[in-house]
This record gives C-alpha cells, sequence and structure tokens, in this order.
C-alpha cells in the first residue's frame, strides 16, 4: 500500500534514489568530458597526448594505492593471525588447567 502511494505521488525508497544520485553523476560526468572533448580549443592530436598523459599518471595512482592497499592488508593479516594464536594458546592453556583441576578432584575422590 506505502508502495502504491509512493509511486503516486514520487515518492522513491533512499537505496532507489541514491543510485538515481550516482546514475545522474556519472551521466553529468561523461557528458561533460564529451562536451569538454568535442569543444576544446587544442587539435585532437594535442588533446589525445593529454589523455594518454593522464591515463598514465591515473594507472600509476592507481598501481601505487593497489600497493599501499596489499601492504596494509598484509599488516593487518598478521596482526589478526597473532592475535589468533594467541588467543588459541592461552585456550588451551586453560582449558589443560581445567582438565588437571578435575582429574585431581577425580583422583581425590577415587
Amino acid at each position: 500500500m506505502g508502495d502504491l502511494f509512493g509511486n503516486l505521488f514520487g515518492y522513491q525508497k533512499k537505496s532507489e534514489a541514491r543510485a538515481n544520485v550516482v546514475i545522474g553523476t556519472l551521466a553529468g560526468l561523461l557528458l561533460g568530458a564529451a562536451a569538454g572533448l568535442l569543444l576544446a580549443p587544442q587539435s585532437g592530436k594535442e588533446t589525445r597526448e593529454d589523455i594518454v598523459k593522464l591515463a598514465e599518471k591515473g594507472y600509476e595512482k592507481a598501481v601505487e594505492a593497489s600497493h599501499t592497499v596489499a601492504d596494509f592488508v598484509k599488516d593487518k593479516s598478521q596482526e589478526v593471525s597473532e592475535k589468533f594464536l594467541k588467543r588459541k594458546n592461552k585456550a588451551a592453556e586453560e582449558a589443560a588447567d581445567v582438565v588437571a583441576e578435575d582429574t585431581d578432584e577425580v583422583t581425590k575422590e577415587a
């Protein structure tokens, strides 16, 4: 029923509205880039050279960012592994202590 009134009065769910904003933004960026290329005061050759330079810079930045992220993930995974092993060893020690106490109690009662 709410969807019916929402559709009738032009309301949208937040997720749909966000998706529309993203689509509109991307479409605007693409149209703006196309208009800029078509109306640029430089020749096509110069524009293509500029695009190649920008693409190379973007590629280099993407590679650098991926290395940074990979290093971060590697460090965090090592930290998590170390914490896991410490907690596993601590749990094993506690379990061994409980078993030893229970064994002592059973031995005393026997």
